[in-house]
C-alpha cells in the first residue's frame, strides 16, 4: 500500500475548472451546492497559486480580517498566491507554514497561514474550535475541489463551491491526535466502511483534489465552528480518487490555536515564498506499519491540490 500526495498540478489555459468533493450517487448535486451557499460557510474561498513551473488551485478559510487558514502544502512551493472570496480577489502579501511541516502528511503538521494585502469587508471570520469533542461529531466539509459520485470518484472540475457531511470517525492513530479521519460510506455496500458506522449520513461526502486547505466545520448548536483543515485523501484499493471506501484526513485546528494566535499576534510569516519552499517532489521512506491500526500506511495518503490540466502524482519525505 503506497501513500501519495493527492496533487493535481494546474497549468493555466486549459479549460476545465473544478467542482468540490464527491457526493452520494443517490442524492442530487444541488443539495451540496445549496449547503455550501449557507451563510455559515461564506468564510471558505479559493486560492490560485503559482510556482516556478506551474499554477494550481486550493482552498482556505478566513479566520481574521486579512488572514486565511489553509494547508501547509498549499503554500509549500508558492511564488504567488491570490484568494477569491465573496466575488472579490485579494493578493497575498506573505505566508507561513507551521515550523514542523516537512512535507510528510502523516505527521499532522499540514497547516499554514496566509496574510492578504488588504482586509476583507462584509464577511465575519470563522470561529476556531478550541475543544476536544470532535470524534463522533457530524462534520461539514467545504471547498472548491473536483467532484463526482461515490461510484465514479472525482472526475469533473468546474470551480464551484460544494459542502457535504461526514462523521469524524477517529484520530490518525493513538500516537497522533493532530489528524481527524472520516471515511466515505456507501449505502449499497457496507463493506466500503473503514471506521465507525457503515450507514452514510444524508449528505455523505468526501473531499477531493482542489479541496486542499478548505474547512471542516462542526456545529454544537451555535453555528459552524472551524475544526479541521483539509489535508489528504487515502485508499486501500490502490486508487485514491475519492470514491466509496476512501478516507479523508484533516489537520486538527484545536491543537494549533496557540501557534495560530502567535502568528496573527505578531503579523508573522516569511514574505514571498513562505517557510517551507523545498522544491520538487520526493519519495517517502518512513514505514509506520502496525503502528497505525485501521489506516493505510503513509504511502497511500494523497494531497488535495488540484490544477487545470494533467495530474502529477509524487511521493515525499522529510528533506
Amino acid at each position: 500500500m503506497k501513500l501519495y500526495w493527492l496533487v493535481a498540478v494546474c497549468f493555466l489555459g486549459v479549460a476545465s475548472i473544478g467542482q468540490a468533493g464527491t457526493i452520494r450517487h443517490d442524492r442530487d448535486d444541488s443539495l451540496y451546492l445549496n449547503l455550501a451557499a449557507s451563510p455559515g460557510y461564506n468564510t471558505v474561498g479559493r486560492f490560485l497559486g503559482t510556482t516556478t513551473s506551474y499554477s494550481y488551485y486550493g482552498s482556505g478559510t478566513l479566520i481574521a480580517p486579512n488572514w486565511i487558514l489553509t494547508a501547509g502544502h498549499v503554500v509549500d512551493q508558492a511564488t504567488s498566491l491570490s484568494f477569491t472570496i465573496g466575488g472579490a480577489s485579494y493578493t497575498a502579501s506573505q505566508w507561513v507554514a507551521h515550523p514542523n511541516w516537512s512535507g510528510n502528511l502523516s505527521t499532522g503538521y499540514d497547516i499554514a497561514l496566509v496574510q492578504l494585502s488588504s482586509t476583507i469587508a462584509g464577511i465575519t471570520p470563522a470561529t476556531r474550535y478550541a475543544g476536544s469533542n470532535e470524534i463522533g461529531t457530524l462534520g461539514t466539509s467545504v471547498g472548491f475541489g473536483k467532484t463526482g459520485t461515490g461510484l465514479t470518484g472525482a472526475i469533473t472540475f468546474d470551480g464551484k463551491k460544494r459542502a457535504g457531511q461526514n462523521v469524524v470517525d477517529k484520530f490518525y492513530s493513538s500516537l497522533n491526535n493532530r489528524i481527524l479521519l472520516s471515511d466515505f460510506d456507501n449505502s449499497a455496500n457496507a463493506a466500503d466502511s473503514a471506521f465507525g458506522s457503515s450507514t452514510p449520513v444524508n449528505l455523505e461526502y468526501l473531499i477531493a483534489p482542489g479541496d486542499s486547505g478548505g474547512g471542516l466545520f462542526l456545529d454544537f448548536g451555535q453555528g459552524p465552528i472551524l475544526a479541521g483543515v483539509h489535508s489528504f485523501g487515502s485508499a486501500t484499493d490502490g486508487l485514491v480518487d475519492s470514491d466509496y471506501g476512501d478516507r479523508s484526513g484533516h489537520t486538527r485546528v484545536s491543537v494549533f490555536n496557540s501557534w495560530i494566535d502567535s502568528v496573527l499576534g505578531i503579523g508573522g510569516g516569511t514574505s514571498g515564498g513562505g517557510g517551507n519552499n523545498r522544491g520538487g517532489k520526493k519519495k517517502f521512506t518512513e514505514d509506520f506499519g502496525g503502528q497505525i491500526a485501521g489506516v493505510p500506511e503513509p504511502g497511500s495518503l494523497m494531497l488535495l491540490l488540484v490544477g487545470v490540466g494533467a495530474m502529477q502524482f509524487g511521493r515525499r519525505r522529510r528533506k
